[in-house]
């Protein structure tokens, strides 16, 4: 069966993850400490379906009312883009590959990742917040397949998240973790395109 898209997620592997460093920022600039409280990581679900506001959030963790884009420097210095995943998706595009985005995130970071133009070439563009439905949710992938209009059979996912990989594979879908080594996962890529 002959591949006819890549699905790529974003942090870990279109872009640098610097989550900890993020984090730690985010905490001091609340007036939080080091380090972001549990609060936070129980609101990610709800953050990540978009259930929530990301002002709602800060302000029930530090009692002040912040901005959406207050931490966008922040998120950028720490999540750089991954230039040499995103030459690996055009060269797939150039091959007749259609690629595509699936991503755990919040509405901020949509909003920097979209003002960059790095997404552009995407599509479609499920960003977790916007649609509704997150990863490990079989729901996500399914969206996807749908707006790609193919068979699982046809699509791979590449994910740093092996629990995200597994939810792929689960609804058919070709899946290959990135361990960080660009030319292992686009030797891993090129074997099932050009299979």
């Amino acid at each position: 069966m002959t591949i006819r898209a890549v699905i790529f997620d974003l942090g870990g592997v279109l872009f640098t993850l610097g989550e900890a460093a993020y984090r730690r920022e985010v905490a001091r600039r609340l007036g939080l400490g080091e380090q972001m409280p549990q609060g936070y990581d129980e609101a990610m679900p709800h953050l990540q379906r978009g259930e929530e506001s990301e002002e709602a959030v800060w302000e029930a963790l530090s009692g002040k009312r912040v901005a959406l884009d207050a931490f966008d420097d922040a998120w950028e210095a720490n999540f750089p883009v991954n230039l040499r995943m995103l030459a690996l998706a055009a060269e797939l595009r150039e091959m007749g590959v259609k690629t595509a985005v699936i991503s755990n995130t919040q509405a901020s970071h949509v909003a920097i990742m979209r003002r960059m133009g790095v997404l552009a070439p995407f599509e479609p563009v499920l960003m977790s917040c916007e649609v509704g439905c997150r990863k490990p949710e079989p729901e996500i992938f399914k969206l996807a397949l749908e707006r790609l209009g193919l068979p699982a059979e046809q699509a791979v996912f590449v994910d740093d998240v092996p629990a995200y990989v597994a939810a792929a594979q689960r609804e058919g879908i070709h899946a290959i973790q990135h361990h960080g080594d660009v030319e292992a996962t686009r030797r891993a890529l090129l074997e099932l395109v050009e299979g």
